[in-house]
């Protein structure tokens, strides 16, 4: 039997790097949303013992691909616990986009082999193998919005059953994530305010303009492409959005909007836009247009 398992993306709502420890790694102070954009994976069990896996992406079915991983840390977790697999994993969440498709992968499968296979498994246990594949991995495995710290491993839950009407642009372009790490390494300290305790607020409140006047990534100050980044930025709040801002370390950029019959004109216009030969000056030239909305579920 076949079953289907969605891996959900998210984006940043907030993004403070505070500083650079010791260890090499940034102590963060950072909002995050899943949101409804899903990659699909089709898991079925094999007598091989093994997993075999593949991707609608076909540079990605590679046995260093982090579904693979995850499957590799539960089985060493758990020996003699965990069955061959079939796994299709069918691409929807674009990649090096700054929304933790990859992650989301993971975290999907490895929340599916515990409640089908290691029911006596912690949620504090299948963080720590989800740490350890990679800190954006335990985020992707949470289905409401929250508070990250420290490396993102502290994480508070928001409580908030916001739904708000999302725009996703994904220039053909991507930013390395340890570059851009590098590069906010030369603008710490951050002298943005931190204003995470009034976005908690604006959430719990379901205040779409508050959340959308209060958006802030660092990393928009540290990208190569900022001239790029603020004009696809300006192309949303142009067509209705009432904020936008780029996630993650990039590349993709989001729009807030009031309500769903706004962003579907947006995207109609938007992804004509987007795949006309036309202008290849445009900024949208080439990008890809998602529509979708933020996930709470409580």
């Amino acid at each position: 039997m076949t079953e289907t398992i969605k891996a959900y993306a998210k984006i940043n709502l907030t993004l403070h790097v505070l500083r650079k420890r010791e260890d090499g790694y940034h102590d963060l102070d950072l909002i995050f949303s899943p949101v409804s954009l899903c990659d699909d994976m089709e898991v079925s069990v094999n007598e091989d013992d093994e997993i075999h896996f593949s991707c609608s992406i076909p540079e990605f079915s590679t046995d260093d691909n982090l579904v693979v991983r995850a499957y590799g840390a539960m089985r060493k977790r758990y020996p003699g616990k965990i069955p061959g697999l079939d796994v299709y994993l069918r691409k929807t969440i674009p990649a090096g986009a700054g929304m933790g498709g990859g992650s989301a992968d993971a975290a999907a499968l490895l929340a599916f082999l515990a409640e089908r296979y290691i029911p006596e498994m912690t949620e504090q246990e299948l963080i720590g193998i989800g740490a350890g594949l990679g800190a954006d991995v335990p985020a992707c495995s949470i289905r409401h919005a929250t508070r990250g710290l420290g490396v993102g491993e502290r994480l508070t839950h928001i409580r908030t059953e916001a739904a708000f009407p999302l725009l996703v642009i994904k220039p053909p372009y991507s930013f390395n994530t340890g570059e851009m790490y590098r590069r906010t390494d030369e603008l710490l300290p951050d002298r943005h305010e931190n204003k995470n305790d009034q976005m908690v607020k604006a959430l719990e409140a379901e205040d779409a303009g508050a959340v959308s006047d209060l958006l802030y990534n660092i990393f928009e100050e540290a990208v190569p492409e900022q001239a790029k980044i603020r004009a696809l930025k300006r192309i949303l709040t142009e067509n209705g959005a009432r904020g936008s801002l780029m996630t993650g370390s990039g590349s993709a950029v989001f729009g807030i909007f009031e309500d769903a019959r706004k962003r579907d004109q947006a995207y109609r216009d938007l992804s004509e836009r987007a795949g006309s030969e036309k202008d290849r000056d445009d900024p949208l030239y080439g990008c890809r247009i998602l529509s979708c909305e933020t996930v709470n579920q409580q």
